[in-house]
């Protein structure tokens, strides 16, 4: 008896070493990054205007970032996301079209937290919108880390402007994609390869970075699968739509919220995800929202204000409890979050700060300043001040204690004037003497 029990004592004795000795599998990341969004849109932001269940169950999840900024346009913002590095440094390259400018080419050599991950053993996609380097002899997103991806293309090959939504543009992993986007509704198919990709990677037991970089709500505002109104299309070129049709567009990306967030339940990976929301900057300046008591809120897209700089940003990591996080976030710091979050070395030479303190105890005091560099000058944000020094040599000052919406400058009261010289001293110190005055 005792021999024929010991091959079975020594296999549940290996068994159970095997369990031992089996790594633990790093995290997978799901970024989600919506186009347009100012954070008086969501309810769980205080927003009263739109219904987004699925992002206020995420929200109710998570750790909900109340200030979150951007730089004011969709490019720049972009490029500091990825490289965790602020526009004004990581080289962010301008092309022109004809009389259009755009911020167009991001150079490989810029760090990048997508081939981060990729070095270290983690599947890439990108889905969606891309936006730093727009020219096809540009296409620099497997430079910049991305294994596979599908992304709208803003121009064909001839230079011409395409559709955004409906029958769009599209480049899978090098070709452009037809048949597959004919009469289909662009973020139906971005999901679909989005979806496929995360199973695909929980099939094989790889870790994955998911980044969902939709198009939606950004204009042209236009009927989605959902409206009762379909009687309506953009053409090429469209400039802004409808914007009866916001509302329906900003409710299809909380649908499709939902279905990620299910299928990383269906497939057993929920609880080794890290899920990250956020917006590329605020909403359209043409829309108008309801926000906390009653307001009406302007989207401030384009402007250095509160409205076009504060993104919402919601992280549900595995193990966290829901909070609020009053501390100050960049984009910039998502690149080192990441590396943080998922144990991977730190990568040097990077302006961000890793937020994963915060994300661990809200209390904790994090970033006490952001700072933004645009068009027409620059701005440092506190947590009670923003100050702009605009390029005409005047200067903005607004306490958003009192004043959250920017009505009153207070930079020429005197009382003001010794909070006006930290604040500029502040901008000095990031970002050297201001530009010249333009004549």
């Amino acid at each position: 008896r005792f021999r024929l029990r010991m091959p079975m004592v020594f296999l549940m004795a290996l068994v159970a070493l095997r369990g031992m000795a089996e790594p633990v599998r790093p995290p997978n990341v799901v970024l989600i990054l919506a186009d347009d969004l100012g954070v008086e849109c969501l309810a769980s932001y205080g927003g009263t205007s739109h219904k987004t269940p699925n992002l206020d169950r995420l929200a109710s999840q998570g750790m909900r970032f109340t200030r979150c900024f951007a730089n004011p346009y969709c490019s720049p913002s972009r490029a500091q996301l990825l490289t965790g590095r602020y526009p004004f440094l990581n080289g962010l390259k301008v092309v022109l079209h004809g009389k259009h400018q755009e911020n167009l080419h991001l150079r490989p050599s810029q760090p990048s937290f997508a081939r981060q991950l990729r070095e270290h053993g983690y599947a890439t996609q990108i889905v969606g919108k891309w936006h730093v380097s727009l020219e096809h002899k540009h296409n620099t997103i497997r430079e910049l880390g991305f294994d596979r991806y599908q992304t709208w293309q803003i121009f064909d090959q001839d230079g011409r402007r395409t559709t955004r939504y409906w029958e769009p543009y599209q480049m899978r992993d090098g070709r452009i994609i037809a048949e597959e986007t004919k009469r289909r509704y662009g973020p139906d198919v971005d999901l679909e390869v989005t979806l496929d990709f995360m199973r695909s990677c929980a099939a094989s037991r790889k870790p994955f970075l998911a980044y969902y970089s939709t198009c939606l709500p950004h204009y042209p505002w236009e009927p989605t699968p959902d409206s009762k109104d379909q009687g309506y299309r953009a053409t090429a070129g469209a400039i802004k739509g409808d914007p009866r049709y916001f509302p329906d567009m900003l409710a299809y990306l909380d649908k499709q919220i939902g279905a990620m967030l299910r299928t990383l339940d269906e497939l057993g990976i929920a609880e080794n995800t890290i899920v990250l929301f956020l917006a590329d900057n605020g909403t359209d300046s043409d829309l108008v929202n309801t926000w906390g008591d009653g307001r009406k809120v302007a989207g401030g897209k384009g402007t250095m204000t509160d409205r076009g700089t504060r993104v919402p940003l919601i992280v549900k990591m595995p193990g966290g409890a829901p909070a609020r996080a009053q501390g100050i976030v960049e984009l910039i710091d998502l690149f080192p979050s990441f590396t943080d979050f998922t144990g991977l070395p730190a990568s040097p030479g990077l302006d961000g700060r890793s937020f994963l303190p915060l994300v661990r105890d809200a209390k904790t005091p994090g970033k006490t300043s952001a700072f933004c560099r645009g068009g027409n000058g620059r701005t440092v944000r506190t947590l009670r001040y923003r100050l702009t020094e605009r390029t005409d040599g005047s200067v903005e000052l607004y306490d958003h204690a009192s004043d959250p919406l920017e009505y009153h400058s207070l930079a020429a009261l005197p009382e003001h004037a010794a909070t006006v010289k930290r604040l500029r001293g502040l901008l000095l110190a990031e970002m050297g003497p201001p530009p010249p005055l333009k004549k």
